[in-house]
């Protein structure tokens, strides 16, 4: 199958994606943005730490109806320094960023950032949207140890631990019952997903796990693979389980009508075999903790909760009372 083919399959999973849902695959679509209730300070806010965020497919670190509404909210509610992480030099670059280049690239040149940033010495806290929240997660498994500042909750909303496996709007369905657009499409993916310049340029091949490709995706995919420390004993890096586990708390929110993400419950890391789906605590990853998600887990640090409605749709106010209030500030609610 050729590149060419194989990039075409992908930009029409994209065009399919901004049929299906407005405002894009991987934007927020933010209500009550300006709702004068939400702009004051909290009362338990002093202390909190900084905050980093890292956007979805399609969206920019700072548009003012996104992203940008989310760090002033942080900003005016906490009164700390909120870094939104941008991967490109301008929005345009930003916006292509999340679905052109190397995602190892990207994590590492994060890392140096946040390394560089005097305002994060003391620690921060992260979250991530969509597939933003993969990526720092990559941040905390690779440079928890490195000197820089530490990461102490990672928020994640709607993100693909396990990858995806099908276009959106696809449901998940036992492989040999799927038909129509959706299983071509699957095929589509799954045959050229992993081919180097594919793998190499597009983002979301870069957590494409097809179930059916298993072994070219732990040979051939150079992101997820690694930092779901999934090849094996002799390719597992033993700093990623002691990294992740030294984060104060892990949050997975899944969203409960997502038809983005396929399967959904990847934001819970259950992974999808082609027949049914193995969620997290049935799988190796887990048992032989793999990344330290059964550290966290058991020691009461690994969080896993639900936002109604599709992906990367929710209001202020539920970002404020359920990630703001819960999560970023020095004193939670409880």
């Amino acid at each position: 199958m050729s590149p060419k083919l194989v990039l075409t399959s992908f930009l029409l999973w994209h065009a399919y994606a901004a049929a299906i849902r407005a405002p894009g695959p991987g934007q927020l679509e933010l209500g009550e943005a300006f709702s004068p209730d939400l702009w004051k300070p909290l009362s338990n806010s002093f202390g909190s730490l900084p905050v980093v965020l890292w956007h979805g497919m399609g969206d920019s670190c700072c548009a003012p109806h996104s992203i940008g509404a989310i760090a002033k909210l942080i900003e005016f509610q906490l009164g700390v320094f909120v870094y939104s992480v941008n991967t490109g030099s301008s929005e345009y670059t930003d916006v292509l960023s999340s679905f052109w280049g190397d995602v190892n690239d990207q994590v590492a040149i994060v890392c140096a950032k946040l390394r560089n940033l005097t305002q994060l010495s003391g620690g921060y806290n992260a979250v991530g949207f969509s597939q933003g929240g993969q990526f720092l997660r990559a941040v905390a498994e690779r440079c928890q140890h490195t000197g820089g500042p530490r990461m102490r909750t990672l928020v994640t909303l709607g993100s693909q631990h396990q990858g995806v496996m099908n276009v959106p709007g696809c449901r998940t369905l036992p492989l040999n019952s799927s038909h129509g657009a959706c299983h071509l499409m699957q095929q589509l993916l799954g045959m050229g997903a992993y081919l180097p310049y594919v793998r190499d340029h597009v983002v979301q091949a870069q957590y494409f796990k097809d179930p059916l490709r298993l072994p070219e995706y732990l040979t051939a995919n150079t992101f997820l693979p690694d930092i779901n420390n999934e090849r094996g004993p002799e390719g597992r890096n033993p700093l990623y389980p002691t990294n992740l586990a030294s984060l104060e708390r892990l949050v997975l929110y899944r969203f409960v009508d997502d038809e983005t993400v396929v399967p959904r419950d990847s934001a819970w890391f259950s992974f999808f075999d082609g027949e049914r789906l193995m969620p997290l605590r049935e799988q190796a990853m887990y048992n032989e903790d793999w990344i330290g998600l059964r550290t966290l887990d058991e020691q009461g640090r690994l969080i896993m909760d639900d936002i109604p409605g599709m992906h990367m749709q929710f209001s202020l106010q539920w970002f404020a009372e359920n990630v703001i209030r819960k999560y970023l500030t020095n004193r939670p609610d409880s």
